[in-house]
């Protein structure tokens, strides 16, 4: 009996070094794992977050443009009432005011439609900066006993609310541009290397090199504007 359990001592201790590094292996990997899910978790959500905000100052920006036109016709009209009153004093004093009121309130409502657009590119901006910080935070849990990171770079590009008006003239109506989509996405692409450290490299050689992305945007369904992961410029594999 003796010698069975001393046998099963020393099988015990033999066996410790394999257990140990069998353990540290897979905490090693699946720390790696969680740190890369964490990356694309974090994108999409503060992408989700940043449109969702986004989402009610496009609507409202979009929904003034009733107003805009309406106020475009008066203010021709109210040009020809001037031009038709010439040689009426009284009728053409009234014309001019109302054209100065026209263009009063045209004025106010291109100065709401800048608040809208301003406040939209503040919150892109907002969530773009504070993606990049957590992108850039998280990669740094890429390294562990086992794997060591490098070569980490993080590009994208800061988007501004992807609308255009149809002129330059003081309240003008404004629409999505062409591949509103992807102008409007926010979107990020990071990228490195991963290398296995000393000594554990002798069993398991190799570079493996990561390209991830992720890109969030507004679609229109039915008459919202709601946040959505695209694929955008990106292929299908790096944005999943």
């Amino acid at each position: 009996m003796k010698n069975e359990k001393g046998f099963a001592v020393i099988l015990l201790l033999a066996c410790l070094p394999v257990l140990i590094s069998g353990l540290l292996l897979l905490s090693s990997v699946f720390g790696f794992m969680q740190n890369d899910l964490a990356m694309k978790y974090q994108c999409r959500v503060h992408g989700q977050q940043g449109q969702k905000l986004v989402a009610p100052n496009l609507e409202k920006l979009l929904s003034l443009n009733n107003t805009a036109r309406r106020l475009k016709v008066e203010e021709v009209a109210a040009y020809a009432k001037i031009a038709a009153s010439a040689g009426n004093p009284p009728a053409l004093a009234a014309a001019k005011a109302r054209l100065v009121k026209i263009q009063n309130q045209k004025r106010q409502l291109d100065l709401k439609q800048k608040q809208l657009i301003n406040q939209a590119n503040m919150s892109l901006a907002s969530s773009f900066a504070k993606t990049r910080r957590e992108l850039a935070n998280t990669q740094e849990g890429l390294s562990n006993i086992l794997f060591v990171a490098n070569g980490f770079h993080l590009s994208g590009r800061r988007p501004t609310l992807a609308v255009r008006p149809d002129s330059s003239d003081i309240a003008p109506t404004y629409s999505p541009v062409a591949a509103f989509e992807e102008k409007q996405a926010l979107a990020h692409e990071w990228q490195y290397t991963l290398a296995v450290r000393k000594p554990f490299s002798q069993f398991l050689e190799g570079r493996f090199h990561f390209k991830k992305a992720c890109a969030v945007s507004l679609i229109k369904e039915n008459s919202a504007w709601i946040p959505k992961i695209i694929k955008g410029k990106f292929s299908l594999k790096s944005v999943w």
